[in-house]
């Protein structure tokens, strides 16, 4: 379960492949109004094409990178 102190989250990082889609990280936004991201994985091992998913209601738009 997700520690109350990490913030609130605004998004998703997925990575999709032959396989399917993995989740690899995720953004929040603490009391201060400063991003974190926090990953899932290793950054200098993601390949390809990812998925940004904004969950907080603010986007409405998904992006990829």
């Amino acid at each position: 379960m997700r520690d109350e102190s990490s913030g609130i989250l605004e998004a998703r990082v997925w990575v999709k492949d032959a396989s399917g889609s993995a989740l690899i990280g995720e953004r929040f936004r603490k009391q201060d109004g400063l991003l974190t991201m926090t990953w899932h994985v290793d950054p200098k091992s993601i390949l390809g094409v990812m998925w940004v998913e904004e969950v907080n209601g603010n986007g409405g738009n998904a992006s990829a990178s």
